[in-house]
């Protein structure tokens, strides 16, 4: 009986440091709650000037609206200039304030992690200790605890301690749950953040080159010219349908194997097709082959139907169905592409595994396996290609001509080619993300400069 009174006190003192081990736990989770709330301050301090740099950008775009509407005069094509130039820099001040948010919002992201984790693993071994004294408890008869106790209240006391043991274990229990629910919430918040952060890079890139190039137009326009208005006129005759003009539009696209000429060739076709601005898909185009720098890099198992199976049992096993289920899919897809076509699957290539989620986009369209079957019939209707190839320059800017149609480019308006950019970046015509708002508002410009051009 000593004994048995020995231990009780043991599981007694457990008992109550295991509390003090929760309440420090408590009072630690609250410290990182006030340095969140400091990190959100910053965050809510940069949207707002972002936001400021946003209506100060779209002044600027109705400067460029009216200019454009105007007779193409030396001084409009001047004004037009300092008008785009300026929206550039205010664009890249954005672009830059977004991703040190975005960068600021990965690593608070990484640290709440990291914070649930160790909260997990004290929660867990206090479930540990708990489990552990229930089972001690279980053990004893009411009898043997009623014996081993000199008086009633003794023995009551004793009966409360494994009741508020029993409580304690269950609470526990729920906040294992919700630290697992919010755990996994956090981590696919992070890749959000992550592929949030690389797309923001690849824009701003996108808009510290076009800032040179359009800085270069108006340095060689007033050169050329010197200032007459004769001499401009003659200029502009010069540079409609201007193939070297267009070489320096579309960088991007020669980068990946295309040349301009058959870039244009081909985007005219496939944009009459679609009934959509040719401008606008080559600006499409161009501006997805700066931001898919791993275009055709990589292998279909490796970068794509590996990566998925990776996801789902390392990174995150909370959505292994999922991850499972998409590597299948996209598998399937795939070979079911180039069966059709006759090819050697590691023959050809596919977009590498970025830094966030995985590869396996094809051919200059960029369109993922899955994605692609479901344009491939109207795709075989408007160029004859039957299986049409994604690989192939025109089956694939053609494929993309119809996506944007579907987005509403087919209205040709720059309302509906807003759209039709959002929902090709977003997958919504209504994404109002940074992202959409940055990539619309870029490729809308490029449209614009190609136009001139074309």
């Amino acid at each position: 009986m000593q004994n048995f009174k020995v231990k009780f006190k043991i599981y007694q003192k457990i008992y109550r440091f295991l509390i003090v081990i929760l309440t420090f736990s408590f009072l630690f989770f609250n410290l990182n709650i006030s340095v969140f709330a400091d990190v959100q301050d910053e965050i809510v301090e940069r949207q707002k000037q972002i936001e400021e740099l946003q209506r100060q950008i779209a002044q600027y775009q109705q400067e460029i609206i009216a200019n454009q509407s105007q007779a193409r005069t030396l001084e409009t094509e001047i004004n037009g200039l300092n008008a785009q130039i300026n929206q550039i820099q205010l664009t890249i001040r954005s672009l830059e304030l977004s991703i040190n948010q975005a960068s600021a919002e990965i690593s608070e992201t990484e640290s709440q992690v990291v914070d649930l984790e160790n909260t997990a693993l004290k929660h867990k071994a206090a479930l540990a200790q708990f489990l552990k004294i229930t089972y001690e408890n279980d053990q004893k008869t009411l009898t043997e605890i009623l014996l081993s106790n000199d008086n009633l209240s003794d023995f009551f006391n004793a009966i409360n301690d494994v009741r508020a043991n029993q409580e304690n274990l269950q609470l526990t229990i729920e906040e294992i749950k919700t630290i697992k629910t919010e755990l996994e919430e956090h981590q696919e918040n992070l890749e959000n953040k992550k592929s949030e952060f690389e797309r923001l890079r690849g824009l701003e890139a996108i808009e510290k080159t076009g800032l040179d190039r359009t800085k270069k137009t108006k340095d060689s326009i007033l050169k050329e010219t010197k200032g007459q208005e004769k001499k401009f006129q003659e200029l502009v005759q010069k540079s409609q349908k201007d193939i070297e003009k267009i070489r320096e539009q579309l960088t991007f696209l020669q980068q990946h194997g295309i040349a301009a000429e058959d870039a244009v060739k081909y985007a005219q076709l496939a944009a009459i097709s679609a009934g959509i601005r040719p401008a606008f898909l080559l600006a499409i185009l161009e501006i997805e082959s700066r931001l898919g720098q791993n275009v055709g890099t990589g292998n279909w198992k490796d970068d794509m139907y590996e990566c998925y199976i990776r996801l789902a049992t390392i990174y995150y096993p909370h959505r292994k169905s999922y991850y499972l289920q998409r590597a299948e899919t996209e598998k399937n897809a795939f070979f079911a592409i180039v069966n059709k076509l006759g090819i050697n699957p590691d023959s050809v290539k596919v977009s590498r595994e970025p830094n966030y989620g995985c590869g396996g986009a094809m051919g200059p369209a960029q369109f993922i396996p899955s994605t692609w079957l479901s344009y491939e019939e109207e795709v075989a209707r408007l160029t004859g290609n039957n299986p049409p190839n994604p690989w192939s320059i025109e089956d694939a800017f053609t494929a993309s001509a119809i996506k944007l149609a579907r987005g509403g480019a087919n209205t040709k308006t720059r309302a509906g080619e807003n759209s039709a950019a959002r929902a090709y970046i977003g997958g919504s015509t209504r994404c109002s993300s940074s992202i959409c708002n940055y990539y619309a508002n870029t490729v809308l410009r490029k449209a614009d400069e190609i136009e001139k051009n074309l």
